[in-house]
């Protein structure tokens, strides 16, 4: 059976729909994948600032005890009591080592929600 131009006219714009709409969906996906991609990486940039800003927080309470006081805090504990230092311990495990009255303390944060 041979084609008539009716048939092939009428495929034409089918096959036309069939391919944009595989283009369309695609570009879609594509989108949403990116967005996501760029969604998690500053998610991850994000948590970084905070243990970096939670760092410096502790780090300058302690400078802070240290010019006032003369002597660096013993526990992270008597920074929140005394200089107004706000930790979320849910989130937050603040490893706070005391060298001594006269040695900055060793400070380290590491977040718990990872």
């Amino acid at each position: 059976m041979a084609r008539t131009d009716s048939n092939l006219s009428s495929s034409w714009p089918r096959r036309f729909l069939n391919s944009a709409l595989v283009r369309m969906l695609f570009f879609i996906v594509l989108f949403f994948g990116v967005a996501l991609y760029a969604l998690s990486s500053t998610e991850v940039k994000v948590q970084e600032k905070q243990v970096d800003f939670l760092t410096d927080a502790v780090r300058r309470a302690a400078v802070q005890s240290y010019a006032l006081e003369g002597r660096y805090p013993l526990d992270l504990k008597y920074l929140e009591d005394n200089y107004g230092l706000i930790v979320d311990h849910r989130n937050y495990a603040v490893y706070y080592e005391s060298m001594g009255d006269n040695l900055l303390p060793q400070i380290r944060v590491i977040p718990l929600y990872r």
